[in-house]
């Protein structure tokens, strides 16, 4: 009775969606998945290199000239506009070094190496390209944010970049191991633009991509501030080990949905949060001020990224 109801409701709130019905218990489907993914090598190798005491910018680059790919990728950023840089970038140890900075390549090539196996469709409001001009957009507003934090309280960068390149990757995982379910939640919060990605999520599958993600650098052996981001970035309340992190990235994506940007346009932060950080009044609105002049350039590096 309860999943029949559920499907006509689906029916009746999505009348323009094609005859596709949702799993009724998308845990089992989930169960059924024999193999994830594997970690890239590569994205393992870049790992492993944190515990070497020893890593320099030559040793990272060593590692990334391995992958032709990803080289180019590194390469094209160094040069991208977000960066500024008239000089002329050949090599990847180049955009280390006189660009970019170690622990800046290390994640992001971390993040790129981990992104590439996970297969999504472009288009849609849950689509790769929506997905990279979010994970960008984080990765510059969040510092913006931190950087207003009583420096005692500071985040680190690594960790502050991770958590924005990386939080949101449950959605390319569902369009990689669940294609037509993805295409299915495309099109219903086409369909319902005033009701929250989260909550139609939940309601369309019983999961959501926070699930998904959290199980996905899990079986990586992701580390723990990637792990609880990824798992908990919807809820302003989870007072865990990174609970800073977490609420940082919250007021993040609330902030990008006011722009019309990523799946929290529909989401709405409150005071009390950004005291909890010790962020000022008016912090929401100095980030925003800065981040505005970058956006057009974020949207151009997306677009690189997806080709």
């Amino acid at each position: 009775m309860q999943a029949s109801l559920i499907n006509w409701t689906l029916n009746t709130i999505t009348p323009q969606l094609d005859s596709f019905t949702p799993p009724k218990d998308m845990r089992e489907a989930i169960s059924r998945i024999k193999t994830l993914p594997p970690l890239p090598g590569i994205a393992l190798r870049i790992t492993q290199l944190a515990a070497d005491p020893s890593a320099d910018a030559a040793k990272l680059a060593g590692i990334i000239e391995q992958d032709p790919l990803l080289t180019a990728q590194v390469i094209r950023w160094a040069c991208s506009p977000l960066y500024g840089y008239r000089g002329k970038i050949t090599s990847v140890q180049d955009a280390i070094t006189r660009v970019l900075g170690f622990d800046f390549v290390f994640n992001l090539a971390l993040g790129l190496a981990a992104l590439a196996p996970l297969k999504a469709p472009k288009d849609g409001p849950v689509g790769t390209r929506l997905f990279w001009i979010q994970a960008l957009a984080s990765t510059k507003l969040m510092p913006l944010l931190a950087n207003q934090m009583p420096a005692a309280h500071r985040l680190a960068p690594a960790d502050l970049f991770l958590a924005g390149l990386m939080h949101n990757i449950g959605f390319p995982l569902l369009g990689n191991q669940f294609p037509e379910e993805f295409n299915y939640l495309n099109k219903l919060i086409q369909a319902n633009p005033t009701l929250t990605v989260f909550n139609l999520e939940k309601f369309a599958f019983g999961v959501d991509h926070t699930m998904l993600g959290a199980w996905l650098m899990t079986a990586w052996s992701m580390p723990k501030p990637v792990i609880d981001i990824v798992y908990h970035h919807h809820n302003p309340y989870y007072r865990g080990e990174n609970h800073q992190l977490n609420l940082l990235t919250f007021l993040s994506d609330c902030l990008l949905g006011r722009l019309g940007i990523g799946d929290a346009q529909q989401q709405t932060s409150h005071d009390e949060f950004f005291d909890q950080l010790g962020l000022p009044a008016g912090a929401s609105q100095t980030a925003l001020d800065k981040f505005n002049d970058i956006l057009e350039n974020i949207i151009a590096t997306a677009d690189i990224i997806t080709g």
